[in-house]
């Protein structure tokens, strides 16, 4: 599997009142998200933070990241399994 890093851009919420002026200059806050890489396709990439060993078919925690979010990624390695 393979090991990327995710610089994207996240919706957020505040409990927070805003004049309707500084509402109007609120942007999204940017994150960066590492995992293995599920699949990827033209709408998404998939990442998890967790495979499991006994079946190397099970992941757990995924995270789904929207194509039209995502400001760059970076591919650091491709992790082998040894049986």
């Amino acid at each position: 599997m393979k090991v990327l890093e995710v610089k994207w851009e996240d919706a957020w919420i505040d409990t927070e009142d805003f004049s309707l002026k500084d509402a109007k200059e609120l942007k999204p806050i940017v994150r960066s998200t590492v995992g293995f890489l599920v699949t990827e396709n033209s709408k998404v990439i998939v990442l998890c933070t967790d495979f499991y060993e006994k079946d190397k078919k099970t992941i757990s925690t995924p995270m789904i990241i929207p194509r039209d979010m995502i400001l760059d990624y970076w591919i650091y390695e491709e992790v082998k399994h040894y049986e």
